[in-house]
This record gives structure tokens, sequence and C-alpha cells, in this order.
């Protein structure tokens, strides 16, 4: 959308009192989402009130899924657009300039996929980016309304992510994030590869340093794919596949396959091609039915799989859904206290796993400076931008800088965090080698 507007000659703008226009664009998929999208688009209707000729508009899945309820709460609103309206921005934006405001189809899934043609703006980092590779999804999930609001799964073609991709190097990305609902589905649509293909080609491009795997689906994590990532150099050994449980019956009422069992199994696999692989998924508590017993045993499964990341989600009963209306239907405090106990459980977990990478040398993207002089903050392989972790460099008087890779040696561990020093001689060009020579993206060293 950013891309559109400023090739159609708007000027984007960072401070709101210069801006003519408001965009805020927003989620739905669970309650806590729309709860974050009304405070952001409460200060949004402050600043409307007070400009009189500005423009106020709200796009994403929430007005996809209610445009005229969000009109009845904010009718300061002046026009709404859904996930599929995104090559209408520019006549959307003017309208409402204009006055002329615009509904968004209410619950029409989308079937809008950008390519490497539409214009875009590096909204992260300039040294890092996502690439969606696809966009929708095909799984029927109960808890979920995504299908409805963003339709079948729909891949991009492998040439189009490629060229994104290379563009995206050219101009200075040294880390890419492949993401969809689900990456590991990419090309069962189509007869044109798979995931796996995707790594191997955007991997491959000069200039980039990591390329990272995002959102991989349980059940479709293969073996090539696993040997892929285990050997293409500039594939980060990180992968990031959301289980939501481990008991069979709660998966089954998930509308979801496998088992502890099965994904333990997956684990183990990915263990064996990369003994530093790190892992991290997400869980739903709560759900419908869940009795004490099934979550007993996704506590067990969590302490047998000893995962380095994972996220908690309480069960959001969202309209429309058929978990909205199962049976057995969990009390919120209930579904809190499943919240916190797997908490506490993986963050003594957490902090086992980074215990291991005390005294091993690791290559570091450095990002910001720290909160006192001669630190720096920055992320390791194991650490997807903003989800995950980070890295605190006691850099001393060592002058680094954001977008620089430095080879540096942990010297303590937290639960979510690590600190280090560099490593001795550990400058970008050295720790550009670092693969080649044998130890890997994903790979640390003793000294």
């Amino acid at each position: 959308m950013l891309g559109l507007l400023r090739e159609s000659g708007f000027s984007l703008v960072s401070d709101a009192e210069q801006a003519d226009v408001l965009l805020v664009n927003t989620c739905c998929f669970i309650e806590a989402a729309r709860e974050e999208g009304a405070e952001a688009l409460g200060e949004a209707v402050q600043w409307r009130r007070s400009h009189e000729m500005g423009a106020l508009v709200c796009a994403g899945c929430w007005p996809q899924m209610e445009s005229g309820r969000l009109g009845e709460r904010f009718p300061e609103i002046d026009a709404f657009m859904g996930p599929g309206d995104v090559p209408r921005v520019v006549s959307v934006v003017a309208g409402a300039l204009e006055g002329r405001g615009a509904k968004a189809p209410e619950a029409t899934p989308s079937s809008y996929l950008y390519d490497d043609g539409t214009p875009r703006v590096l909204a992260t980092a300039p040294w890092t980016a996502y690439v969606k590779i696809a966009e929708g999804c095909s799984h029927r999930c109960r808890f979920c309304v995504i299908p409805r609001l963003r339709g079948r799964y729909r891949s991009r073609h492998l040439g189009s992510i490629v060229r994104e991709a290379g563009g995206l190097a050219a101009g200075g990305v040294r880390e890419i994030n492949l993401v969809a609902q689900d990456t590991t589905a990419y090309g069962r649509d189509r007869a044109e590869g798979d995931i796996a293909d995707v790594l191997s080609e955007v991997a491959g491009l000069e200039g980039l340093r990591w390329v990272r795997l995002l959102y991989a689906f349980p059940g479709r994590v293969t073996r090539r794919l696993i040997e892929v990532m285990a050997g293409e150099p500039k594939i980060c050994e990180y992968i990031d596949v959301p289980f939501q449980h481990a008991d069979r019956g709660v998966l089954r009422r998930m509308g979801r396959p496998g088992d502890g069992e099965s994904y333990l199994r997956l684990i183990g696999r990915l263990r064996e091609a990369m003994p530093d692989v790190a892992i991290r998924s997400s869980f739903l508590v709560g759900f419908p039915g869940e009795r004490p017993g099934e979550f007993r045993r996704l506590l067990e499964f969590v302490e047998a799989a000893q995962l380095d990341r994972a996220g908690v989600f309480c069960f959001s009963r969202e309209r429309g859904t058929p978990a909205a209306e199962m049976e057995g239907q969990v009390a919120r405090e209930v579904a809190q206290e499943r919240y916190h106990e797997l908490m506490m459980l993986q963050q003594s977990i957490s902090l086992g796993r980074n215990q291991r990478w005390v005294g091993q040398e690791m290559e570091v993207l450095i990002e910001a400076g720290g909160d006192s002089q001669g630190e720096w903050v920055g992320r390791s392989f194991r650490d997807a931008p903003e989800i995950d972790g980070t890295v605190k460099v006691r850099a001393g008087s060592l002058d680094l800088r954001p977008g620089q890779f430095i080879r540096a040696v942990v010297v303590e561990a937290e639960p979510y965090d690590l600190l280090a020093e560099p490593a001795v001689g550990g400058d970008s060009r050295q720790a550009g080698a670092t693969r080649s020579a044998g130890r890997g993206c994903g790979r640390g060293r003793r000294r």
C-alpha cells in the first residue's frame, strides 16, 4: 500500500501532524488483535477530529470482517478497505480526501496476490525484509477465521519471489524472512516446485547473508526440506512450526493432524540433521473440551521437546468459527492459569537452551545501540526479528554499526537473551567466511 501511494505521488511522513491522511492497517484474528486495532483507531480518531481537511482510512482484515460495526463505533473513519482492496488503495485514499467514503465487503475472501512488479516501501530496518511467498490458507482449523477472510491458499510464481528477493538484496537487504500462512504448503496449488525450491533459489542470491523460514505446518516439513536447510550455507538453522497442542484428542477437535509422538519424531529429524537448529512453536490452551489430563499431556510434550522458543495463546472464541459453538467452553480464568503454567515451564527450558551457548562463538547481526555505553543489541541465527530474543554485545570501545555482522562469544545466558563479547578478530569480513569454513549459519564453535 505504501509503495502504490508513493508511486502515485503521495509523500510518506512519520509525524502524524504533518499528514493529510492516516491509514490504520488492522488484524482481527483474535480478540486481542481487535483490542490493539481499537486502541490505534482511537488515537487516529483524535487526530481526525482536529484535522478537518484530513482523512482517516481503516484497512485490513477487521473492516473486511465487519466494516458496518466499525463504522458505528468509529464514525470518524472516512473509508474502509479489505485485504483484497490493496490494488485500489490510491483511489480509496483520494476518495476519502474528497469526502467519498468506501466500504469494504464484509467477510468476502480476498483473491489478491502481489508480485515483484508491485512497488514496495521497506518498512523494516534496511538490512532485513519479509517476503510473502503465498496468500490465504486452505487448512480448516476450527478456531481460525483466516481462510474466511484471506481466501484459499495461493502460491506466488517462484520467479516472482526470486526477483523480489534479488531486488531487496541489491538494495542492501542482508536477511530475508520467508512468510505465508503456511510456508510449507507452497507450490501445492500449482505445478511449480515446493518450499525447498524456494529456499534454494533465494539462498543462491548474491548479497544475502541469512534466509529464514517462518510458519511451517508440522505435517509438511519433509526430509528434502530438512536436507536443503542443513546443506545450504545461507539458510538459517531456524524453523517456526506452530504445533498448537500435543494431545491427539484436542488436535482432532481443532481440525489438525498429528500428535505429540509424531511431533517429537519431527523434532528428532531436525536435530539429527542440524544439531544447533533453533525450533520455535506456538500453543493454544483452553480450547473447548480441553481437560486437565489433556493439558498435562501438553506440558509433558513441551518438557520432552525442549524447544528453543514457544509462544502460548489462550483460546479466543471467534464469531463464525466452529470452535465458537463447541460444547465444553473452558473458563477464561482456567485458560489463564494454564497459560501461565506453560509459559513458566517454557521459560526454564528456554534458559537451558540458551545456556548451551555459553562459551561458544556465533555470528551476530548488530541492530542498535544498547542501554549503556559500549553495549550493542543484535540477533543471531536463532532470533527472528521482533518475536525472539536478542544478543547483547559488550563491545567496549569497538566501533560497531547497525547492519553489521560480527563474530561474538557468548559469556552469559538469560531466559530470552544472550550476553556476548566480540570474538578476537571477529569483524564482518571474517563472519562472512564462517559458513564456507564449515561452521555454518547455525553452528557455534568452542573458543
